[in-house]
This record gives structure tokens, sequence and C-alpha cells, in this order.
């Protein structure tokens, strides 16, 4: 999920900004684009020396350390942190979509406008990926690629998700207050028309990884035969499986796809050529498991159920005394609508990252159980081993886990986080560290109870905040909050 992306999304749409203040003198147009190319400069300079010197260091000590690896962990996160505050400085501060919509006659136009406004956040992450690139070759991050070659494949791999989307829903808005301005205006129309978003991204997504992604099917084979039969084993269907091409910089997995006969699994080239067929069908399964326990549209009901909170938030935020308060530094609008959108983002953040973030975790902990299950051969005198997806497997889809799936899976997990330059104790907010998700799994060993308890924990935890969810939104419709997402 290109996080930063839904930031700068809601930095740039979902907060008051500067857009209707009136003309723009002429005098002022120079200025403030001068302003915006010196933050786009900042980044640029910013993460070309974090690159420089993080090379540099790798050539002296000839070999990538962990703590350089750590180092330039911190330093990606931190630069994108950067970024995110200077494009929330030109939304609020500079005035950016004042200067589109106003100094530049813009307003209304189809998509024009929408993509002015974003244009320096893209252009800061362009700024960003150039100047790491040089860190991520000596730490052979992104495998042996040339530099345009890595610009591009950071393109589309983190804007070509969500992008294509997002341009949909803003020339969906454009037309319905062209064509209906007063039910535009209405109530229902943003929930509305972030269902209808949201319904797009499940069912679309597979069309815009074919087209941002470069992939090929994987060719038949033992290893093609061996996916289908696991596939068969536990009914899943989908379109195709491709090999995701990274430059043989990236090792990992994904599915995309709600509807079975609108699904893509997705094996990055160097999972494929660095893992055994084993271990690649033991993460095949993880993905099949996101797919078996209905992650994917969870996760949409989850984002859009967030609405309601988000609604309760805002309108909290609108009658705090904060908001009321009438001192000099409040009476600047500008300041205003930069205290108000920095708290407006600072508590959704923290929504998401605490709630969303467990939430995930507890998912990927369900798909590995789910991995693990992909290649078990559910006897529990294991081994010796039986071979579920082998030419004689004749394995249920069932079988309990045994000591030899849980190990291939946990070896799986360990070798993507090594070739990826991942320490195994590094904490992740969705995933979980790789140590304790071996540890859980490893813990499951011969305890058919234990994963029973754990599956029963997710299953309420499902129940317990959709609930939640629902009962937020009828809170905040009962005393209308929902106009203050506006």
């Amino acid at each position: 999920m290109p996080f930063s992306l839904l930031i700068a999304l809601f930095l740039a749409f979902g907060t008051d900004s500067p857009a209707n203040l009136g003309p723009i003198p002429r005098s002022e147009l120079a200025p403030k684009l001068r302003e915006i190319l010196l933050g786009v400069a900042l980044v640029a300079s910013v993460a070309g020396a974090l690159g420089r010197w993080v090379a540099f260091r790798a050539s002296q000590r000839g070999k990538p350390s962990p703590g350089l690896r750590r180092l330039h962990a911190w330093g990606a996160r931190g630069l994108e942190g950067l970024t995110l505050a200077v494009y929330g400085w030109m939304i609020h501060d500079v005035g950016w979509p004042w200067v589109v919509h106003s100094g530049w006659g813009f307003r209304g136009a189809i998509l024009i406008d929408e993509m002015l406004i974003l244009l320096p956040f893209l252009l800061m992450q362009l700024a960003g990926w150039w100047g790491l690139y040089p860190a991520e070759r000596a730490l052979r991050i992104r495998g042996d690629v040339g530099l345009g070659r890595h610009l591009a494949l950071k393109a589309r791999g983190s804007l070509g998700m969500v992008l294509p989307v997002v341009l949909l829903f803003a020339a969906g808005q454009d037309l319905a207050h062209r064509l209906w301005p007063k039910a535009a205006e209405s109530l229902w129309a943003l929930p509305v028309g972030l269902i209808v978003m949201g319904g797009l991204v499940l069912v679309l997504s597979p069309i815009f990884v074919r087209l941002a992604w470069p992939t090929h099917p994987l060719p038949p084979g033992p290893l093609r035969h061996r996916l289908e039969r696991l596939a068969r084993r536990f009914g899943f269907r989908c379109t195709d499986i491709l090999v995701w091409d990274t430059g043989h910089g990236v090792v990992n997995a994904g599915v995309t796809g709600a509807l079975p006969w609108f699904r893509y699994v997705l094996l990055s080239d160097a999972l494929v050529d660095c893992l055994d067929d084993h271990q690649i069908a033991a993460v095949f399964g993880h993905e099949i498991g996101h797919i078996a326990h209905r992650h994917l549209p969870y996760f949409g009901f989850f984002f859009l159920g967030s609405l309601g909170v988000m609604a309760l938030v805002f309108w909290a935020i609108d009658v705090s005394p904060l908001a009321g308060s009438s001192t000099a530094l409040r009476d600047d609008p500008a300041v205003t609508m930069l205290l108000h959108g920095g708290t407006t983002l600072a508590t959704v953040g923290l929504y998401f990252l605490v709630v969303f973030g467990f939430v995930s975790r507890k998912f990927e902990r369900q798909a590995d159980v789910f991995g693990c299950r992909a290649v078990s051969c559910g006897r529990a005198g294991c081994p010796p081993h039986l071979d579920p997806n082998g030419a004689s497997g004749d394995v249920p889809a069932t079988a309990a886990l045994c000591p030899v799936g849980i190990r291939t899976f946990a070896n799986a997990l360990a070798n993507v986080a090594t070739l990826n330059g991942m320490e195994h104790g590094r904490r992740s907010w969705r995933h979980g560290s790789i140590a304790r998700r071996i540890a859980f799994l490893e813990g499951l060993e011969g305890q058919p109870d234990a994963e029973r308890r754990f599956q029963r924990g997710v299953a309420r935890l499902r129940l317990v905040l959709a609930l939640g969810l629902i009962a937020a939104a009828l809170v905040a419709w009962s005393n209308d909050s929902f106009p203050h997402l506006r």
C-alpha cells in the first residue's frame, strides 16, 4: 500500500485548503511557483546527500552491514515524512490549490486541476527515488538496474495501483458537479463517492496491476503444475499466476482482485529464482489465505466503515475549544487551516496506525497459518513427510499443520527477509517482525488447540470491530457529523 500517496491525497483534498480565497494577484504567482520549486529542490538535496553518503559508507566497508541497512531504512522513512511535511506546507501555507484554481484558472477543469495540485508531491517522490538510487544500488535493494529503469519500477509500483482509481474518482466528481450540481453538494455525495471508489479498487485493481506493473505469465513447468494442484486442493480460482518483473530487486508476492474470475497472483522474479518450489508453494498458500479468509473485502469494509470514525473526529476537532479560540495567531486563515489540517492528519494517522495496523498484523498471521497448511501433510508423525502438492499427493485441504509444513513456510519467510536485506527482528506496523511471525508459527507445532484459539480470536476481532464501525457510522449520522468530512 502506497501509504504516503494516500496521506498526500488527504492533505490535498481531504482537509480545508486555501482554494477559495478569491482572485490571486498576478504578482504573487511567480514567487509562489519559486517556493514550490524550492520545496522540490530541498527534498532532492536531502535525498541525494543521504543516498550518496550511504553508498560511500557501503563502499568503505566493502559490503552492506545490518547497521547501514537500518540507517538507510530510517533515512528513507524520514525522507518520506519530510516529503509529506513539505507538501502540507505547499498546500496550506503557499496555497498551491489557490494558485491552480484562481491564478491559473483551472477550477472545475476535469482532472487537470487535481493533477496539477498533486504534481509537486509526485515531483518530490521522483526526486527522492533519484536521490536514494546510489544507496539502494550499493545495498543491492533494487538489484543491478539502471537509473531510468529504477525510477520506472518505483513509479509503477508506488503509483500504479492507487493513482488510476483516484483519477477515476476525481473525474466522476467533476462530472457530477457539472451535470448534477445539487446532488454533488448533498450530505451523501462524499460517502457514496467513496463507496463507489472502494468498489472500483476491489473490481478494477487487476487491470491496474497488468497496466502498471511489468508482468508475464508463469511458464508451464513443474512449479506452475505444483501451484495449480495446490489451488485445486483449496478450491482457489484465479485468472492467472504472474511473474512480476522487478529487475530481481524485490523478493515478494501478492494477490489482487476480489472476484475469482478476475484475480491474479503475483510472484516476483527474484522470489521465483531464489526460493525452492516447496517454499514458493508455501508463499503461494499465504496469498490464497488472504482470499480464503476474505481479507480484501474486509479491508474495503474497514476503510469505508472508518468514514463514521473520521466524521466524528472531524466534528470533535471543529467544535473543540481550539477551533473556537480567537487569538491573533488563530485569526490568520493560513495558520487556522494549518492547525486544523495538522490536528486532523495526526488524529486520523494515529487511528490507522494503531487500529488498521493491529488488524493487518492479525490477518498476516492468519495468512501465515494458511501458508503452513498449504504445504502440510496433516500427519502427526511427520516426518517422514508426504508432499501434499506433488504428483502423487492426496492430502485434503482441511489437513492439520505438520512440523515440516510449518518449517517450510518459516524458512520461506526467513529467506524472503534475508534476500530483501531485512533484519528478522525489525518491526513492521502492517506485518509484524519476521522473528515474531516465525516464533508464533513454531508455537503452533503439535498444538491444534492453540491454532483454534487464534482463529476464534481473529473472528471475534472482526466482529467487534465491524460492530464498532457500524455504531460509529450511526452516531455520526444521528448528530450530522458527515458534513464535517467535506
